[in-house]
């Protein structure tokens, strides 16, 4: 097999590569993911990641999302998989929204992708209101894009809810989420595979 960034062969000269032979990105690449345990409160709610948002994730994430590389959707969360599980056993996984051109574009939903893997139950709640793209927005801009998150049904109370991104930024759409979940007796909490350096200490 062969890496799904540099089509190197895995395997070829890596002890890493022979213990995590199904790992579809080989060890050259994969050490450039920055592998982190960050944690702080958003909006008073605990959000967890396992990378920084770096370079080399960021080709990733784009050749993915982007170029509608579908067959990576595995390699996000492979190294945490195991922890993820047993950290949010119980929980229903709410993605964050893309607009229904993305998803028209990609033919598929991202988020929801990356996280089949978890066998976990996953819904697909939130709406954006507004379509436009937040690569390129300033700050402003895209903080202001909590205000064009919605939800598309109600939500039953009293449920365990884990709040599923790919990376957090400035946080915006997340707090539209949270907004949305405001009157709802839940127990939430927020993971994204990776968070930017603004969020680490």
């Amino acid at each position: 097999m062969r890496c799904m960034m540099c089509g190197k062969l895995i395997g070829s000269d890596s002890i890493y590569d022979a213990l995590w032979s199904d790992d579809m990105l080989c060890s050259s690449c994969r050490r450039q993911w920055e592998k982190k345990d960050i944690s702080f409160r958003l909006d008073g709610v605990r959000l967890r990641s396992s990378y920084v948002y770096n370079k080399s994730f960021s080709s990733c994430l784009i050749q993915y999302k982007e170029c509608g590389d579908e067959a990576l959707k595995d390699v996000f969360l492979y190294q945490v998989l195991r922890q993820f599980k047993i950290r949010y056993r119980g929980r229903i996984l709410l993605m964050m929204p893309s607009s229904d051109d993305k998803i028209r574009q990609r033919g598929f939903s991202h988020l929801g992708r990356m996280f089949e893997c978890t066998g976990m139950e996953i819904m697909e709640p939130f709406a954006k209101t507004q379509s436009s793209p937040q690569k390129g927005r300033n700050r402003a801009g895209r903080l202001s894009m909590a205000h064009h998150i919605v939800l598309k049904e109600p939500m039953k109370p009293g449920m365990k809810l884990l709040l599923c991104d790919d990376t957090v930024t400035t946080g915006a759409t997340l707090k539209g989420a949270l907004n949305c979940l405001k009157d709802l007796s839940a127990d939430i909490e927020i993971y994204t595979v990776s968070a930017n350096h603004r969020w680490i200490v």
